[in-house]
């Protein structure tokens, strides 16, 4: 009888499951929803519910249907491309059909943009592992940016500072780190050589640019070495439509001395949008300009032409083939300021470089999207005729060669740069909730630098095999982990020779550097991240070891220790993240500190006087440094009429102990100067840009950047190279722009451009003067108060 009872409540437990699966089925309903905007239906845009897994895509009339939905709450996610995705819940009854519109706001902070930099794949920023700053046409246009090195200004951590009176020699600190710790990428790729770098920054028009990618902190896990502070990625314009525009623009510094520059770009895509090209052309004249009068310049004179295309074709839906060429050339000339050959002045430096550079590669992905891999080459050759030189005089038949003559006249350089990058990339998404990235890349860049007059030449290859892998991991839409790392293989072959020292160096080198990464999202307006990363220099020349200063009339080299030892790094990151879309209201916060420990520094100082007269510096390493601090940034948008953006670091960049900069021969020639702060680095920098549009024709755009207290060493005495350490003062350069729109017939239409620069001409007032100035000593503001004028014609 027990047995007959106990069969029967097994049968009826399982007839009461079934019926209970059968009525718990049929407790769903239905969500039909309309998606809009202020002005017209929305086709294509996406719905769902993430944590169930039902979606559909919005028809011609923003109309869709999700059915079988579960009875309950649920968070509904709506996105369309260009616009804010919303994200608020819904609840769904049984048997019930819900009807509900749903209205996008245009995403006016670019938030939801794709972006590549941070994890080699695209992502949309707001949701990338972590933070990505973007520098757009938007930013250089409303900040009358020309050329990159101006447009770096507006991103938090950044600072671009100008290191030279006689060359306008450039370079951009990253999170209190100078230069050569910053990887510079074209397109994903590292070919931005060290000989392009010295003066690469102001060489790359805004026109070329689509857009800069920011990544602060190591990233060379992903990327190979030199991205210690961060990774700064310029992603040239791609074909997206039938285009074309050409402007001229109109300043004069100081509002005297004549910069003019003519911009061109256009472009043609498919029906089909399955192949297109975009061509781009810039051509800028400046003159020089000297403040004081000493008949010395403080800006060079400059001459640019650009030119280059992208272009792209997909044989089918799976694949990707895409190219990019663009050719360089510039002029500049700094020092006397007279129209005569360099050799026959006072004080003169001169380059002229011819730089052609491009990139192939073909992405080619799986029909269910699971598996990508991508195949790509880049390259950069670098041709440079150069001239540091002082002492020359115009001569005549009659004169004879003096040894001041003869070392003028031999002044003259020729280098060579070549960069070439190779690689293979494969992306697995093995889960939905896994996705494995593997590559390997190889990297080799030369540079012989020749200067005969000096005895100088650095003849200097460098050849790096990387592999890398990196996990990444979302277990929820709350939590997204990455970890990875990066073996790279370097080899060193240089010969450096300076005077009559030389030695040759080789050098094989392993550096393993992990990178890991969190994200965790505990609301839906606010993001937590969290990063640590190593990094590595090899101990090579860089950029700033090609720089030459002049100091007294004589050339400065910086020449590399014998035991030089590889630079390596620790960083931590941590941000927070609040974003918001109330209406037409978009906001966006940032608070970021940061962290990087340095071993073994790379640092310069030293100067001696070579027994053939030629003064060096040594580049040697440090004790260790340590550079911490804190970004914050602020960015808010109404509407199409008014957006604000604000960005400020505050830091402090120290050595573990002081670093000897210069210390006297002789007791009576000075003190020994010492510091422990790296030096140039202002604890406080920061930059805003506002723009506002009252009505759809006008646009005013007010834009400032502030340059904090820093130490500069500044050499006052030439002979002996007596150097002191001096205080600057704050800057806050401030720059309006207007703008009106004029449509002319159909898509015809022109700009109008007026503003100024540094309006209240918050400049540097003590530079040094005459031939035997320390031209290095240099601070602040790049340009005087400048006034400009432009127009610009288009068809779209």
């Amino acid at each position: 009888m027990f047995r007959i009872s106990a069969a029967l409540k097994i049968v009826f437990a399982i007839i009461l499951s079934l019926v209970s699966s059968v009525t718990l089925y049929g407790q769903t309903g239905v969500l039909k929803g309309k998606i809009v905007t202020d002005e017209e239906l929305v086709f294509g845009a996406t719905a769902g519910f993430p944590e169930l897994g039902l979606g559909a895509v919005s028809d011609e009339t923003g109309s869709f249907e999700i059915k079988n939905i579960p009875a309950g709450t649920y968070l509904i996610k709506i996105s369309f491309l260009g616009y804010s995705t919303i994200q608020e819940k819904v609840t769904i009854e049984a048997d019930k059909e819900i009807s509900k519109t749903f209205t996008l706001y245009p995403d006016y902070l670019q938030l939801n943009e794709t972006v590549v930099t941070g994890s080699r794949k695209e992502v949309p920023m707001y949701n990338a592992p972590v933070i990505i700053s973007r520098i757009d046409s938007r930013i250089f246009s409303s900040t009358q940016s020309l050329s990159l090195s101006e447009g770096l200004n507006f991103s938090p951590g950044l600072r671009l500072e100008n290191n030279c009176q006689n060359c306008g020699f450039t370079q951009l600190r990253m999170n209190g780190l100078n230069g050569p710790y910053t990887q510079i990428l074209v397109n994903s790729r590292p070919i931005f050589s060290a000989l392009t770098g010295v003066y690469g920054l102001d060489m790359i028009p805004a026109n070329m640019i689509d857009r800069v990618e920011v990544v602060r902190g190591g990233g060379s896990a992903l990327y190979g070495g030199n991205a210690i502070a961060g990774i700064v990625n310029i992603l040239t314009k791609q074909p997206i439509r039938n285009s074309f525009e050409a402007g001229i623009n109109y300043g004069f510094t100081d509002l005297q001395e004549p910069d003019r520059t003519i911009t061109a770009n256009g472009s043609i895509v498919s029906e089909m949008l399955d192949k297109g090209v975009s061509l781009y052309a810039y051509n800028r004249d400046r003159q020089p300009w000297d403040k004081d009068g000493d008949g010395f310049t403080e800006m060079t004179q400059l001459r640019n032409t650009t030119f280059g295309m992208d272009a792209f074709i997909r044989p089918s839906e799976s694949n990707l083939l895409q190219l990019n060429v663009f050719n360089i050339n510039e002029f500049r000339r700094g020092g006397e300021n007279k129209d005569i050959p360099p050799h026959q002045t006072a004080l003169a430096e001169q380059l002229e470089h011819n730089i052609i550079g491009g990139s192939l590669s073909f992405e080619q992905a799986t029909s269910n999207l699971k598996h990508k891999i991508s195949v790509y080459t880049s390259a950069q050759s670098t041709k440079r005729g150069s001239y540091y030189g002082a002492g020359g005089r115009i001569l005549t038949d009659s004169d004879t060669l003096t040894p001041e003559d003869i070392v003028a006249l031999n002044a003259y350089g020729n280098s060579k740069g070549l960069s070439l990058v190779g690689g293979l990339q494969y992306s697995y998404d093995i889960h939905k909730i896994v996705l494995l990235m593997a590559g390997s890349e190889v990297q080799y860049n030369r540079v012989e630098d020749r200067m005969p007059g000096y005895n100088r030449l650095t003849d200097q290859k460098v050849l790096v095999s990387g592999n890398y892998a990196q996990l990444e991991i979302t277990p929820s839409e709350k939590i997204s982990m990455v970890v990875g790392g990066r073996l790279d293989f370097v080899r060193i072959d240089g010969f450096y020779g300076l005077d009559i020292t030389s030695f040759h160096q080789k050098k094989n080198l392993q550096s393993f550097v992990p990178r890991a990464s969190l994200m965790y999202q505990p609301h839906q307006n606010l993001k937590i991240r969290a990063s640590f990363a190593q990094g590595y220099r090899a101990p090579q020349a860089f950029d700033e070891d090609l720089h030459i200063e002049t100091v007294g009339g004589s050339a400065r080299f910086i020449r590399l220790s014998e035991d030089l030892k590889t630079e390596r790094s620790n960083s931590l990151n941590a941000s927070v993240n609040y974003s918001k879309v109330s209406g037409k209201i978009q906001t966006n916060i940032v608070l970021e500190g940061f962290y990087t420990n340095l071993s073994n520094p790379f640092i310069t100082a030293d100067q001696e006087e070579l027994p053939g007269g030629v003064i060096a510096f040594t580049k040697r390493n440090g004790n260790g440094a340590s550079v911490q601090g804190m970004n914050a940034e602020l960015n808010m948008a109404i509407a199409a009429k008014f957006n604000f953006q604000t960005g400020a670091t505050f830091q402090t960049a120290r050595y573990q102990r002081s670093e000897l900069i210069w210390e006297p021969e002789n007791p009576g020639d000075g003190e020994t100067l010492s510091t422990r702060n790296i030096v140039r680095t202002p604890n406080l920098y920061g930059f805003f840009t506002m723009n506002y549009n009252p009505i759809e024709a006008f646009k005013a755009s007010l834009s400032g950047v502030i340059t904090g207290k820093m130490d500069v060493p500044h050499v006052i005495q030439p002979e002996t190279g007596q150097t002191v350490m001096k205080e600057s003062k704050p800057f806050m350069e401030l720059n309006i722009r207007c703008s009106y729109h004029i449509d002319i017939k159909g898509d015809t239409h022109f700009e109008l451009i007026a503003g100024v620069q540094n309006i209240f001409n918050s400049f540097q007032k003590d530079f040094d003067r005459g031939p035997d100035r320390d031209a290095s000593y240099v601070y602040g503001p790049s340009r005087p108060r400048t006034l400009f004028v432009g127009l610009k014609f288009g068809l779209h």
